[in-house]
């Protein structure tokens, strides 16, 4: 099959590749710019697509980022392969902080709605056992803030997104009819 490995990578490489990439972060980036950018669908679709899947990162729902992402797209008429590259917004780099966020942002709510006293044995961070013995005090939280927070920052992701999107198709279009407007000089015999 094209563009298929002609000997399967080991379990441990795709591991240490999903934390720090061969080919290094910047030209990562740099590749997944492009394929987005090079995505057949309008600019809104994309930019949806993209705050959807930067936005489901919130959630502590480990293993359903995808199908959360899949059915907002449908829901928000959102590109899938574009949620799918926003996705990895949430990653072993930001998580941490994205749940960190996330939970103390759901323990206030719940604070603010009377429900305060039964978090009220958590002045400082949990202890591993503490985690074991009640879990939907951690999770509840996190869920509740993780939403939230993907609710309100979900408006940022988009117009930021498209906004870039917007931008470098505008930059790729002129730059082909640069290329082409010099070729038609050249063909013509005009360019000197």
């Amino acid at each position: 099959m094209i563009l298929k490995r002609r000997e399967k990578q080991p379990i441990r490489d795709k591991i240490r590749n999903l934390m720090w990439p061969r080919m290094g972060w910047v030209r990562t980036l740099r590749y997944y710019k492009h394929r987005t950018i090079r995505i057949s669908d309008s600019t809104h679709s994309i930019a949806a697509g993209l705050a959807i899947g930067c936005a489901v990162s919130w959630t502590p729902a480990f293993g359903t980022h995808l199908i959360q992402a899949a059915f907002f797209c449908w829901i928000f008429r959102g590109n899938y392969i574009a949620s799918i590259i926003g996705t990895a917004f949430g990653n072993p780099w930001t998580f941490p902080f994205l749940f960190w966020i996330g939970y103390h942002v759901g323990k206030t709510v719940f604070w603010l709605f009377g429900f305060g006293d039964y978090f009220q044995d958590l002045p400082g961070p949990m202890e591993l056992d503490e985690m074991m013995d009640k879990p939907m005090k951690l999770l509840f939280p996190m869920i509740v803030g993780g939403y939230l927070c993907a609710a309100v920052s979900s408006p940022a992701f988009y117009y930021v997104f498209y906004s870039m999107i917007k931008g470098a198709r505008l930059a790729r279009k002129l730059r082909i009819q640069r290329k082409a407007h010099k070729v038609a000089k050249e063909v013509t015999g005009q360019a000197k």
